[in-house]
């Protein structure tokens, strides 16, 4: 850990301690009786551990320990605000989920994933498309490739390849739904504990 000085009462921590003691040559063979002559002290800086609902308040200056001890108070933010980082919260997480992995069994029995990126979705929606104009003709063979996640490559017929993507809509719209349901239970909240309780994804 780097020493630290400030200057007294409340500078700020350095450390460069010849910057504070700029005419006293090797400033750093003072001891701390010494350096309180010049208004200077040792000091160790703690940076408090900070939850998402929490921010930073006031500095606190411990002078009773040697060196001294530089920390902040750590206050709960209002409930406005902390009803407004729990949605951002929620909502990034979402977009995260449904980016993810969706677990799918296809016809064979098998299950497999599917990372639902944009990539996946735009070549999802033009197999679904494909689907249709297959099916209008009156093809029922599996003939419509998807590989999977795991490099799994699976033959789909039409209306298999239909249900798929049906699915995937439906796991895609469920997650929205939830991150509705939090929000509600975010917005609903009377307390910051109660907001934090509220902004949790329930466990797969």
């Amino acid at each position: 850990m780097t020493q630290m000085y400030y200057r007294l009462p409340d500078g700020e921590p350095t450390s460069n301690l010849p910057a504070l003691i700029p005419h006293v040559i090797n400033p750093q063979a003072l001891t701390d009786t010494e350096l309180a002559d010049y208004n200077v002290s040792r000091c160790t800086v703690v940076h408090p551990p900070i939850e998402w609902w929490q921010q930073r308040g006031a500095r606190q200056i411990d002078a009773e320990q040697t060196p001294h001890v530089i920390t902040w108070a750590v206050e709960t933010r209002p409930l406005e605000d902390v009803r407004a980082l729990a949605w951002q919260r929620i909502k990034d997480e979402r977009d995260e989920k449904q980016r993810g992995l969706m677990p799918y069994t296809y016809p064979s029995g098998d299950t497999h994933h599917n990372e639902m990126a944009e990539k996946v979705l735009r070549d999802l929606n033009g197999q679904a498309t494909g689907a249709l104009i297959l099916s209008s003709v009156g093809v029922t063979d599996p003939v419509m490739p998807w590989t999977t996640f795991e490099n799994a490559t699976h033959y789909l017929t039409p209306a298999q390849m239909l249900s798929f993507a049906m699915a995937a809509l439906q796991w895609h719209s469920a997650i929205h739904i939830q991150s509705q349901t939090i929000r509600a239970a975010i917005t609903a909240a009377e307390t910051v504990q109660a907001v934090i309780d509220a902004a949790v994804w329930p466990e797969a």
